[in-house]
């Protein structure tokens, strides 16, 4: 029997059958999904300006509690707005020794399947690098979520509150 695929991989390599790598389990294509949403800057795709995560928009802020919450909602937003079928269930941001480099750990599971749930790791840093590394193996987990709990209403005010101290910022 031929082997089922889902879809291409990203970033673009050449795979077995000679065409591109492509993907052929729902966790392996979520993974790829997600990792080219973080690392694509909104903007960049042609044809779609709004795809993409504006984490990178953050890069040289000065890594404050203000800025480790842009980065959260930047990540949410775009988690959110471009892959709707999945919900963070947990979200980690932390200053490393380093004081340029930030890690970004965000647990999420599948709203049609919330028993499987997988984690994600992204490290960046202020030369605008990113890494994106995933847990070995998706879970299966049974709880609530808080994360997912929160109101859009809540996520929009921050939002607004985070860009008017960014604006406050430039102008002093």
């Amino acid at each position: 029997m031929a082997q089922k695929f889902i879809g291409i991989t990203l970033p673009a390599r050449l795979g077995p059958t000679g065409m591109f790598d492509q993907s052929t389990t729902v966790i392996q294509q979520v993974r790829s999904n997600f990792k080219n949403l973080i690392l694509t800057k909104k903007g960049e795709r042609v044809g779609q300006p709004d795809l993409g995560c504006d984490l990178w928009k953050i890069l040289f802020d000065p890594l404050t509690e203000e800025t480790l919450e842009s980065a959260r909602l930047a990540v949410a937003e775009a988690v959110d707005r471009w892959l709707p079928f999945i919900e963070l269930t947990d979200f980690q941001i932390n200053k490393t020794d380093d004081e340029n480099i930030i890690n970004i750990k965000c647990n999420y599971r599948f709203r049609q399947n919330r028993n499987v749930e997988d984690e994600v790791n992204i490290l960046t840093n202020i030369l605008g690098t990113a890494t994106v590394s995933f847990g070995t193996e998706p879970t299966t987990v049974e709880g609530t979520n808080t994360f997912a709990q929160k109101t859009q209403a809540e996520r929009d005010r921050r939002a607004r509150e985070m860009e008017n101290a960014r604006r406050i910022r430039r102008l002093n």
